[in-house]
C-alpha cells in the first residue's frame, strides 16, 4: 500500500522541519546540552508540525548515540525503530479515541514499568484537550511526578481547553502558521520528487487555501496529482474566484453601481463558487486597498474602505447561516452602494455647520478637503459614540438614522421601538447631547422621534454598517 505523500514526507529530522524556526532552536538546544524538561506541551493550528516534532524530540531522547547539535543519528536501531513506527518505547496515543479515566488509569500503571528498548519512555498525547475532566486529574499526578525513564509530550489544536493545572506543569511552545513562502517552496520539492507538473501560481493557490497548514497543502497537491497542476483547474476544484469577479465588485462599489454588484454576486451564485471563500478573497482585496490609502495619498478613502470592510465581514459571518446562500451579500452590495448613492437634503450644509467654527453671514461656507459632506458627518457622530458612557444608550443610540439638522438640533429616527425606548429618556438624551457637544465643540440639541415604517432609502443611517437596522425590517 503506497503513503499518502503527507506521511511519505514527513520530516525525519529537525532540518526539514519548516516554520518553527524558534521552536525548533530552543529543542535542538535543550537536547544538545541534555536539560530536558519531563513534559512539554505543543500547541498551535493544524498541520503546523506538532506530532511531527514530538516524534522528533521522542527520537533524539531515546536515540543511543545522538549527535551533537541533538539530534538522533537517524542509524541506530532505535531510532530505526521509531521510524519504523515499531518501537514499544514510543507510546502515541490519540485522546479524542481514547480520552476516558480507565484509559489514564491504564497509563500511570504501565509508566512504572522500565522501557523494553531503549533507555526511556516516551507517551505523546495527541489531541490532549479531548481528555474528560477526570482524566486530566489522572493524569495530573504522572505529570507532576513521573519516574525518571518517562517523559510527556502533549500536543492540542485547542490550548484554551487544557486546564491550568495541567499548563503549569508542562513546558510549553506555540506553534505558529506555516506562511504561504515556506509551504510553496516545500510543495515544489515535493512536486519535483514526485515528476509533476506544476504551475507556480497554482502552488501558491494551495499554499493560500492550506491557511497555514503544510498537511493540508500536501494534501490538496496529492488530490490533484493525476493531471498537471494548473491555476485554471485549482480555482475550479476548489471554487475559487478569479481576481477578476473581486477586481469588479470593487468597481462595483467605487461607482455606487448597485446593480452592477448584484450581478456579479448572483454570477458567482449560478456558477457555483463558494460565495464565503469569495468574501475573504474580497476582504483580502479590501484589506490592500486600505494599507494602500492609509499609507499613501489616498487617506480620503480611509472611512469609507473600513465601512465596506466591516459590512462585508458581517456578511461572511452570516453566510454560513443564511437561508438563500446569496442574499447576505446581496444585502451588503445594497447598503455600500446606497450609502453612496443617497442624496440626504442637509446633509452638506450640516456637515459644514459642524466641521468649521461659527463665521459671518457673508463669508462663503467652506469645507475641509478630503472628506465628502456624508463622511465628514458620520466621523463626528461615531466619535461621539465612543463618548456616550453607557453602554446600552450607545449601543441603541447606534441604530439610529440621522434625517435631518435644523437649528442647531440633529434630528434622529429610529424604526425599532425597543431602541426608540433607550433612547428618547430626558436622561438619555442628555447624556447624548453631552458627548455630541463635546465632539462638536458648540451646543448640540437632539431630537429623538420614532418612525416604525422608516425605510433604507429615507435616511442615513449612523453605523451604516451594522444590521441591526434590517434584521429587525426583516
Amino acid at each position: 500500500m503506497s503513503l499518502a505523500l503527507y506521511r511519505k514526507y514527513r520530516p525525519q529530522n529537525f532540518d526539514n522541519v519548516h516554520g518553527q524556526s524558534a521552536t525548533k532552536q530552543t529543542l535542538m538546544n535543550a537536547l544538545k546540552q541534555g536539560k530536558l524538561a519531563h513534559a512539554y506541551l505543543f500547541a498551535g493550528p493544524r498541520g503546523t508540525g506538532k506530532t511531527t516534532t514530538a516524534r522528533l524530540i521522542a527520537k533524539a531522547i531515546q536515540c543511543e548515540s545522538r549527535q551533537e547539535s541533538g539530534q538522533a543519528c537517524g542509524t541506530c536501531s532505535i531510532c530505526e525503530q521509531s521510524s519504523r513506527n515499531e518501537l514499544v518505547d514510543l507510546i502515541e496515543i490519540d485522546a479524542a479515541s481514547n480520552r476516558g479515566i480507565d484509559e489514564i488509569r491504564d497509563l500511570r500503571e504501565k509508566i512504572r514499568f522500565a522501557p523494553s528498548y531503549a533507555k526511556s519512555k516516551v507517551y505523546i498525547i495527541d489531541e490532549v484537550h479531548m481528555l474528560t475532566k477526570e482524566a486530566f486529574n489522572a493524569l495530573l499526578k504522572s505529570l507532576e511526578e513521573p519516574p525518571a525513564h518517562v517523559y510527556f509530550i502533549l500536543a492540542t489544536t485547542e490550548i484554551h481547553k487544557i486546564p491550568e493545572t495541567i499548563l503549569s506543569r508542562c513546558q510549553r511552545y506555540d506553534f505558529r502558521r506555516i506562511s504561504v513562502s515556506e509551504i510553496v517552496s516545500r510543495l515544489k520539492h515535493i512536486a519535483e520528487k514526485e515528476s509533476m507538473h506544476a504551475e507556480p501560481s497554482a502552488l501558491e493557490l494551495i499554499a493560500k487555501h492550506a491557511d497555514g497548514g503544510m498537511r493540508d497543502a500536501i494534501s490538496l497537491l496529492e488530490q490533484f496529482s493525476s493531471q498537471a497542476i494548473t491555476e485554471e483547474l485549482i480555482r475550479e476544484r476548489l471554487g475559487l474566484v478569479s481576481h477578476q469577479a473581486c477586481d469588479e465588485l470593487y468597481g462595483a462599489l467605487g461607482s455606487a453601481d448597485t446593480k452592477k454588484g448584484l450581478a456579479v454576486i448572483e454570477q458567482l451564485h449560478n456558477d457555483g463558487y463558494n460565495l464565503s471563500q469569495f468574501t475573504i478573497s474580497f476582504l483580502g482585496l479590501l484589506r490592500v486597498k486600505l494599507h494602500e490609502a492609509v499609507s499613501g495619498q489616498k487617506k480620503n478613502l480611509v472611512p469609507k474602505l473600513l465601512q465596506w470592510v466591516n459590512l462585508f465581514d458581517e456578511a461572511w459571518i452570516k453566510l454560513k447561516r443564511a437561508s438563500i446562500s446569496q442574499l447576505p451579500l446581496e444585502i451588503a452590495v445594497i447598503r455600500a452602494t446606497h450609502v453612496m448613492n443617497t442624496p440626504v437634503a442637509g446633509i452638506e450644509s450640516v456637515a459644514n455647520q459642524m466641521a468649521a467654527p461659527a463665521q459671518s453671514p457673508t463669508a462663503p461656507t467652506k469645507r475641509p478637503a478630503g472628506l465628502n459632506a456624508l463622511d465628514e458627518i458620520k466621523i463626528k457622530v461615531n466619535e461621539a459614540l465612543r463618548a456616550i458612557e453607557n453602554s446600552a444608550v450607545r449601543n441603541s443610540f447606534k441604530a439610529g438614522n440621522l434625517s435631518s439638522y435644523k437649528d442647531n438640533t440633529l434630528i434622529f429616527q429610529f424604526s425599532s421601538r425597543f431602541h426608540y425606548d433607550k433612547v428618547h429618556g430626558a436622561g438619555a438624551v442628555v447624556m447624548i447631547e453631552g458627548a455630541l457637544s463635546k465632539i462638536l465643540g458648540k451646543d448640540t440639541k437632539v431630537l429623538i422621534k420614532l418612525d416604525e415604517g422608516l425605510m433604507i432609502s429615507e435616511v442615513t443611517p449612523i453605523d451604516t454598517l451594522g444590521w441591526e437596522t434590517l434584521e429587525e425590517k426583516l
